[in-house]
């Protein structure tokens, strides 16, 4: 299967139910004291998606929610690693736990 880096709105990425309460406060504090809105050198989030075509991060959770959070409107590097065979349309999205 072909890897393919996608351009995504953070803002509608899923949470995985492991950190369905947003990212971690102090590592989102240190990220953004330590790259602010920027997205150089930002490795792509890790993906999975369901049949749907919604995506749920594996990998990835805090910086999403960081661009989400200071760059309104930007998207964001994701690599789909695999899929589900059930929907994640209830998950929380990135959006929701800003």
């Amino acid at each position: 299967m072909s890897q393919s880096i996608r351009d995504v709105d953070p803002n509608d990425l899923r949470l995985p139910p492991s950190r369905a309460s947003g990212a971690d406060p102090w590592k989102l504090h240190q990220q953004i004291r330590q790259f602010g809105s920027s997205r150089d050198g930002m490795p792509p989030l890790l993906v999975y998606e369901d049949p749907d075509g919604v995506l749920e991060i594996s990998d990835g959770v805090t910086r999403a929610t960081r661009v989400a959070k200071l760059a309104v409107g930007e998207t964001v590097p994701v690599i789909v690693i695999g899929h589900y065979r059930r929907s994640r349309a209830s998950s929380p999205r990135v959006r929701d736990r800003l």
